[in-house]
């Protein structure tokens, strides 16, 4: 299985009610705030940002979104580890999301914008993630590690987008003494998902 299966398995799980229950709670408590007196807070100065041409999956908004979360999740300064702008990760996210099923994909773009939006009344940030520095973007991520099935769901997914973005990339392997997959590196055959082999078939070898 993929990892963008992984992802993707994580969310469909949920199943579409009730995640599509919790995001129309958890948009209307947003939309709640954002249509008072602090509507304004619902424009980032990002969302007039182009993004590059490149682009095919992602939308917009979660472009903007997965870059400012990689140096949060990704916080390598001060080690030896390779800093993820010097790796594709925004491209092999983007490539992933392609690969995800269409109603998948529909739903994961909600959540993403609430995980988004969230943060203006979420310990009262009074901004968005996307307009949160590192840490305090890693901190309000943190949050939804403790939260409830959506949101613990949620940034699973995040995670699992970003860590393997940054880690399937070989240039990232050297700091941590990884010589690659050893499938590779001892010449040995892919089996793709073969089944194993039967008892008797065992006895007889």
């Amino acid at each position: 299985m993929s990892e963008s299966d992984k992802a993707a398995e994580e969310v469909a799980r949920l199943g579409r009610r009730p995640f599509l229950k919790s995001l129309l709670w958890g948009g209307a408590a947003v939309a709640a705030v954002a249509g008072g007196s602090f509507a304004w807070l619902r424009r980032s100065g990002v969302d007039d940002e182009p993004v590059p041409d490149w682009v095919r999956h992602l939308h917009a908004n979660e472009y903007h979104l997965m870059r400012r979360l990689i140096p949060a999740l990704l916080p390598v300064a001060g080690t030896n580890l390779t800093p993820p702008e010097q790796v594709p990760v925004l491209r092999n996210i983007d490539h992933m999301m392609g690969l995800l099923n269409t109603t998948v994909r529909k739903d994961l773009a909600k959540g993403l914008v609430l995980m988004d939006n969230a943060a203006v009344v979420s310990g009262w940030h009074g901004k968005r993630l996307v307009d949160l520095e590192p840490e305090a973007a890693r901190a309000y991520f943190d949050t939804w590690t403790r939260g409830n099935r959506i949101q613990r769901a949620l940034q699973g997914v995040v995670k699992q987008f970003i860590y393997t973005s940054y880690w399937r990339e070989p240039a990232t392997w050297p700091p941590v003494d990884y010589d690659g997959p050893v499938t590779e590196e001892w010449g040995l055959e892919y089996l793709g998902n073969a089944p194993l082999p039967e008892a008797d078939q065992e006895q007889s070898a």
